[in-house]
């Protein structure tokens, strides 16, 4: 699922501020004890239909999952875990290594800045006391006829969901997207609930997404909480449709995928993501590219000063392999908007990938002798001198971003012996193209 989002904005739900909080390592026995002493409660018949008795499990459990995660979930500082273990060790998850604080039953992993990142239990007292503790407040609701509990059970599944939240987050770093899943959409529900009614749209999205991650694929709930994002008008830029779409399309149904991907490009046409699941949409069902185009066009009319609608239309001529509507739309772009890095450097490079197909094509002639090597190598190096002008722009727009300077310098370099000019500037461009990467690397 990584390639859909970060979580850096959930992150932040466990990389909080120093808490205060007295912690301590966990008694996993006691814990048990206390979640027997409230399963004696609700089997108790002058307990069981109390809402209050259904409150009170509630909160154990939230109680015994702070109590077994050592607070974990307000997001402590390394230091405060440090006084009570000096076990560690170091351990990769994923492409990040982190320092890990070693607990008989639980471990945390700390980031380079010390900032507690996740962990992972090892030995529990009860399987997912959170999910116990929503589902408690749920029973708890239906009991409490008269309200008498409502202020209780507010104020409890609103401090529930953000659990529920800060511990989907830590599951799915640890690539448990099942799991993640699951707090992700109870999250969500505790925060909509009728008492709490501040539905949590970010989380609402990620449950959605993660129901399209491979080792879950629960289509029915990427709809549904997709759909719940839409209708309350969380779009994440537009990426919110090409994520229905795909859960639409998973389900066989097309016409909803056309809907909404459709409704999608009339809201974010320079969404490249929609823009791309479209023409897969039209081509697969043998349908011209005009279709998508045709958006196009009508989003320019309405905005014709938008530079990044004719750059959208340049790309998208670009996959198609239309480079001469391509280029006839990269130039417009730079037309509407002559500080377009995009539009300049794209252009740059349309040229620059031309000359690289003329190289290669010339060097698929077995017989060297043939005229025609030279007349392809002459049509590169004017290729790549025409992608000078571009990629010079687009580097005066971002100098300090080395991707253009680099096929500026790169280009000189072919060019070098041609004249003591093209061996200066080239000198002058690696000059610059190597005070920039080494400043990037320090």
């Amino acid at each position: 699922m990584k390639r859909f989002f970060t979580f850096s904005v959930c992150a932040a739900m466990v990389l909080g501020a120093v808490a205060q909080t007295q912690i301590k390592a966990p008694d996993l026995e006691s814990l048990r004890k206390d979640v027997a002493k409230s399963d004696a409660d609700i089997a108790n018949p002058k307990k069981m239909e109390n809402p209050k008795t259904w409150v009170q499990r509630a909160e154990k459990f939230v109680s015994v999952y702070d109590k077994a995660t050592m607070g974990a979930s307000q997001g402590m500082h390394k230091a405060i875990f440090a006084t009570l273990t000096k076990s560690k060790t170091t351990e990769k998850v994923g492409d990040t290594e982190y320092e890990v604080l070693v607990f008989p039953t639980i471990d945390f992993y700390f980031d380079q800045k010390d900032q507690l990142a996740l962990w992972k239990e090892k030995e529990t007292a009860i399987e997912r006391p959170l999910s116990q503790a929503y589902l408690a407040y749920l029973k708890a609701v239906e009991l409490d006829v008269k309200g008498a509990q409502a202020k209780k059970i507010k104020e409890g599944l609103t401090t529930l969901a953000a659990k529920l939240r800060t511990e989907g987050v830590n599951v799915y770093t640890e690539n448990d997207y099942k799991s993640a899943q699951q707090y992700f959409i109870e999250s969500v529900e505790a925060s909509r609930h009728p008492l709490v009614g501040k539905l949590d749209t970010i989380i609402a999205y990620y449950a959605g997404v993660v129901s399209l991650n491979e080792n879950v694929l629960d289509y029915d709930n990427a709809i549904r909480y997709l759909t719940l994002c839409i209708d309350n008008e969380y779009f994440d830029d537009g990426s919110v449709y090409p994520s229905l779409a795909k859960a639409y399309e998973s389900k066989g149904d097309s016409i909803a995928r056309e809907q909404t991907l459709t409704e999608g490009f009339v809201k974010f046409p320079t969404n490249q993501a929609i823009l791309i699941e479209l023409i897969n949409l039209y081509l697969s069902a043998g349908e011209n590219e005009d279709k998508v185009i045709a958006y196009l066009k009508k989003a320019q009319e309405n905005e014709p000063g938008n530079a990044t609608l004719y750059f959208a239309e340049a790309t998208l001529y670009e996959k198609l392999k239309r480079l001469d509507d391509a280029e006839r739309m990269y130039i417009r772009t730079i037309e509407v908007d002559s500080t377009s890095y995009n539009g300049y450097y794209n252009l740059g490079a349309l040229y620059y990938n031309k000359a690289v197909e003329y190289i290669k094509e010339s060097s698929e002639i077995k017989d060297w002798r043939s005229p025609q090597i030279k007349e392809l190598k002459e049509k590169a190096n004017e290729e790549f001198k025409r992608s000078l002008i571009p990629f010079k722009k687009a580097h005066e727009l971002q100098p300090n971003d080395k991707s253009a300077l680099e096929n500026v310098k790169n280009i000189y370099f072919l060019f070098r012996d041609e004249s003591g000019e093209m061996m200066d500037l080239y000198n002058s461009y690696n000059e610059k193209f190597t005070k920039l990467r080494e400043g990037s690397d320090k």
